[in-house]
């Protein structure tokens, strides 16, 4: 399921540096037109990212994105959770939406999906997010829903396919927790779907920073190894639990 290896310079550099992307590798095809070259920029592999037995403070700030990461990306995604019972809108749902605001005043972004089905109640997450994203001022024109998804893979699978049917290579990936992305996005995207990689990092807004996920999709991305999947595998990082049950991670998954 994994990709071949492709040569890319500068793996070493670390999150926090102020690096030139430089030129495409030669297997990587141009990217499509109008989309953000933050695809192309580089990022260290979760061997670094995440080093020794334990998920490095999941829940606490995230390594600091490199300038080359804090520019414009093709598309915020907000990631889906539960309305409250009653219907309204729950306090998870409300912080997403306000990052992802928050994102397209900083200028990260002005296109969105907004992603999660009806999985704990009645509720469609993707409706309630755009919603909320609307109240605070986004055209909803500028907004896709995504209404199948019930976990992080599944979020992850329908959002990127939404992504490759317009041509958007890269996202910005929202939750109001950075254990969620660690935890779960990573593995989820990269070791599970493999659609494109997720790597976890803190981008400025105008009020501080908040922890996003910079994602990209492959070719473009750097190609996630076994060796990589196999060190956040590792139990003692709870990075990767159940993810045999992922239905995205079945080969024969569809939409």
């Amino acid at each position: 399921m994994k990709r071949p290896a492709l040569l890319f310079a500068s793996l070493s550099l670390s999150l926090a540096c102020d690096a030139d992307p430089g030129p495409s590798p030669p297997s990587v095809p141009p990217l499509p037109e109008g989309a953000s070259p933050v695809a192309l920029c580089p990022i260290v592999s979760m061997i670094d990212a995440y080093p020794g037995e334990y998920p490095n403070q999941p829940n606490g700030p995230q390594p600091l994105a490199s300038a080359c990461i804090t520019t414009r990306h093709d598309v915020v995604v907000v990631l889906g959770c539960p309305n409250d019972d009653t219907g309204t809108p729950s306090a998870c749902q409300i912080a997403r939406a306000d990052i992802a605001v928050a994102l397209k005043d900083a200028g990260y972004g002005d296109t969105f999906i907004t992603t999660g089905g009806a999985v704990h109640n009645e509720w469609t997450e993707a409706d309630t997010l755009r919603d909320l994203l609307v109240a605070r001022g986004i055209e909803a024109s500028r907004i896709t829903t995504e209404p199948l998804a019930e976990h992080t893979d599944e979020n992850i699978y329908y959002s990127t396919r939404i992504m490759e049917e317009r041509g958007l290579v890269s996202a910005l990936v929202v939750s109001d927790q950075p254990g969620h992305l660690v935890l779960t996005g990573v593995c989820d995207s990269n070791c599970c779907v493999d659609l494109g990689r997720l790597t976890v990092v803190d981008v400025p807004i105008q009020n501080g920073q908040v922890s996003v996920g910079h994602y990209v999709r492959h070719p473009w991305a750097r190609p996630n190894t076994d060796e990589e999947c196999a060190h956040i595998r590792t139990p003692s990082k709870f990075m990767c639990t159940n993810l045999e049950q992922r239905r995205a991670c079945k080969d024969n998954f569809q939409l």
